[in-house]
């Protein structure tokens, strides 16, 4: 009875500790920012994050400067960018 015990109450906080996992936006659409991004000069990326409706695209250009992007999910638009 005890060892029953002791396992479901590890099942129960394997189940507590499952990690939340963030708004990962349209699937198909990260692949289509991270190509405009490119197109724009990005040759690495450092951040990719999904929010309020636009990728949010961290990353470097070819001459090592820092690239900050947003890009509309739905239409593809480059609503900022801005080079450190």
């Amino acid at each position: 009875m005890r060892a029953s015990l002791a396992t479901l109450a590890v099942v129960s906080l394997i189940g507590l500790a499952t990690p939340a996992l963030a708004d990962a936006g349209p699937a198909p659409s990260i692949q289509r920012a991270v190509a405009i991004a490119s197109s724009f000069g990005v040759v690495a990326f450092n951040e990719i994050q999904y929010y309020d409706g636009k990728w949010e695209i961290e990353g470097r250009d070819p001459g090592g400067r820092t690239v900050y992007m947003d890009i509309d999910a739905v239409t593809g638009a480059v609503v900022k960018i801005h080079r450190d």
